[in-house]
């Protein structure tokens, strides 16, 4: 029985759902509303107007305030569907009874009430809960009931029935697709998670082959130090041999690490490449039938961590460059600028409109990781003049 409560005290005190138009039809729906209301309301008064000529049975003040009663809730079923059915409920009790519309008449509404209750009752289905919408046709049916001629009550009460029905069908179908698009839209940021979280174990799995084989270097260095240089102090040495066990000690906790991060479906068999690889990445574009225009700027040692993060920015920036911009010509413009590497790889546009700024797929994920794992920047979008850029700001750290 709690439902039937709720639906009741719904009908009487609940509050119409906001509405947040998206467009300028939506905002303007209550100004058009309005008009409606006005010349609904002006209709019915020439339209009670004319029966005072005729029969002179109602006052000029019950016309007037008749005809605003029937030109209110046109003006707000749009926004305000359950008051303006409210409004429109009473207006028809008040009307039969100040204009002396005898029980029975074959139509005992005015035609603007005729034409709008249908209207008004199908917004407020869709708008409302079922509850509220049950208790709406409740008093529709009672109107038919009370007012309507027998022999026309049935088919205008299964003609309530059947707007009621139809409007809570399109509310239905509506929240299932918010509910579908709010589930896509959870399923894409989980998506996007996830990448993100492959990209970085990706990165650290590259990254420890680096670190790596620093700490083997720090570790041989100190243990040969005392056989590599003469006159070593014995406290020196010492010092040297406890150096070269903590970098073991460190290695073997790499190690450890490194079997955390590990994705057994992709073994890292092959060394990391370096930016001095580049130009065999060009090459393999340019026999896949890409345009690049590189020309490797002399003499940029790099250190290996910022070199791997380069080499995979360009790699994914020509791979993104054959899938959406195929026959586009790429350049690769990579310099540097006082203590940081700059890599500039940009395609020239191909004639199909540009995909949205932040809207990339997952290689777009993997490098912007890549660049922030180093301390760096990166930014991917348009071109003024219609083609892509991609654009990474990477610190070297030595200076």
């Amino acid at each position: 029985m709690g439902w039937i409560a709720r639906g009741l005290w719904g009908l009487i005190a609940a509050r119409d759902p906001a509405v947040h138009p998206r467009t300028r039809l939506g905002r303007a729906l209550p100004l058009i509303g309005v008009i409606a209301g006005l010349l609904a309301g002006l209709l019915a008064y020439e339209y009670y107007l004319g029966n005072v000529r005729r029969e002179g049975n109602a006052h000029w003040g019950q016309i007037i305030l008749c005809s605003a009663l029937i030109g209110a809730p046109i003006a707000l079923v749009a926004t305000r569907p359950l008051l303006a059915w409210r409004i429109a409920f009473v207006s028809a009790i008040y009307t039969s009874l100040s204009l002396h519309i005898d029980q029975g008449t074959p139509w005992p509404f005015q035609p603007v009430q005729i034409l709008s209750f249908p209207l008004i009752l199908t917004v407020v289905a869709i708008r409302h809960s079922r509850n509220i919408v049950i208790w709406v046709g409740v008093s529709a049916w009672l109107l038919v009931l009370g007012y309507v001629q027998p022999a026309n009550v049935a088919g205008l009460l299964l003609l309530v029935l059947a707007l009621l029905v139809v409007g809570d069908q399109i509310r239905r179908r509506r929240e299932v697709q918010r509910e579908l698009a709010a589930e896509a839209e959870r399923t894409e940021i989980a998506q996007t998670r996830s990448t993100v979280a492959e990209e970085r174990n990706r990165i650290a799995r590259e990254m420890h082959d680096i670190v790596a084989h620093h700490m083997s270097l720090i570790a041989v260095r100190a243990e040969t130090a005392v056989y590599r240089i003469e006159g070593v102090p014995p406290a020196v040495a010492e010092e040297l041999q406890a150096i070269a066990g903590t970098s073991r000690e460190a290695l073997t906790e790499m190690r450890r690490l490194l079997g955390v991060l590990r994705d057994d479906s992709v073994p890292l068999t092959e060394p990391q490449p370096t930016l001095d690889e580049l130009g065999g990445l060009v090459r393999e574009a340019r026999a896949a039938g890409v345009q690049v225009e590189y020309s490797p700027a002399p003499g940029i040692e790099v250190p290996p961590g910022v070199g791997l993060a380069a080499y995979r920015i360009v790699q994914e920036a020509l791979s993104n460059a054959r899938r959406h911009a195929a026959g586009a010509p790429v350049a690769i413009v990579i310099f540097r600028d006082k203590a940081e590497l700059r890599v500039f790889v940009r395609n020239e546009p191909t004639g199909a409109p540009p995909a949205p700024e932040g809207k990339g797929g997952h290689g777009l994920i993997g490098m912007q990781e890549r660049a922030a794992a180093i301390g760096g920047t990166l930014r991917a979008g348009p071109a003024a003049d219609g083609g892509y850029e991609v654009v990474a700001t990477l610190p070297l750290g030595d200076a």
